[in-house]
């Protein structure tokens, strides 16, 4: 068994978790939100090992209602990384409006750096030329579907990539991602119709045992590999700083070996 806490790079949880049921879990989790109305309570979080995001999900139309560049900014500074934002096809918010807000998130992001889950539903090609348009360190792309094109371009284009149990039981980008951009997610609770063992957020062994054939590692280099990408992607966006204490401890553990 790893002596590494699991890693859960994607996962919705209500910003009122009692933090006792967040130690419960035994992993690191990136806890994302969906609307403005969830920033000041992420923010305030101080949980050992859970992260929390800003973020102004493309399917949520209140959440374009209420979003504000001005407000993101100036919270921006306290918060460890952002999410979930991005774009989606199948969204009832007209895309326009959807790329407004995504380039003003990623402009705001290439100033001040940080982890980013984005969201690509039906977007992957709307995605990438954002990105292009205004190339952001720190760039994760959540439950990625593009195609091999595409995810070459995502690769150069310097992303990464959080994968979850849905990526193993129907792989469809797991053999072009390099090793090196890869983390682990559950995207809970949505990815339970696909995974079975994803009953709560942290629980990614689908994704690592799919990782671990893939790369023809054990479960333990499997989940150090991750640990290794995370520490390059915090690094990368000199973000590690504004890590929870839990996940700060166990990159030095990493760098130390022990």
């Amino acid at each position: 068994m790893s002596v590494l806490p699991p890693i859960d790079a994607h996962a919705h949880i209500d910003t009122a978790i009692d933090e006792r049921d967040l130690r419960a879990l035994r992993a690191v989790v990136f806890a994302v939100t969906r609307e403005p109305a969830e920033w000041d309570a992420a923010v305030a979080r101080r949980d050992r090992h859970c992260a929390w995001g800003l973020g102004c999900h493309p399917g949520v139309p209140r959440a374009f209602e209420t979003f504000d560049i001005h407000r993101f900014k100036q919270l921006l500074g306290r918060a460890p990384l952002v999410g979930e934002v991005g774009l989606d096809g199948r969204s009832k918010v007209p895309m326009d409006r959807q790329r407004r807000v995504f380039a003003a998130v990623l402009r705001e992001l290439a100033e001040e750096p940080r982890p980013v889950t984005i969201h690509s539903v039906g977007a992957s090609a709307e995605v990438l030329e954002e990105l292009r348009e205004c190339p952001v360190t720190g760039a994760v792309l959540h439950w990625w579907r593009g195609s091999p094109k595409q995810t070459r371009e995502a690769v150069e284009l310097g992303c990464f990539f959080s994968l979850n149990g849905a990526e193993a039981a129907r792989p469809k980008v797991l053999a072009d991602v390099p090793r090196e951009r890869v983390l682990t997610e559950t995207d809970f609770p949505h990815t339970q119709r696909q995974d079975d063992a994803a009953r709560r957020p942290g629980i990614v062994s689908t994704i690592e045992r799919g990782l671990g054939a893939q790369w023809h590692l054990e479960p333990e280099a499997v989940r150090w590999q991750v640990w290794s990408n995370l520490r390059t992607l915090l690094a990368d966006t000199n973000a590690a700083r504004l890590m929870p204490r839990g996940v700060q401890t166990t990159l030095l553990a990493l760098r130390s070996g022990h």
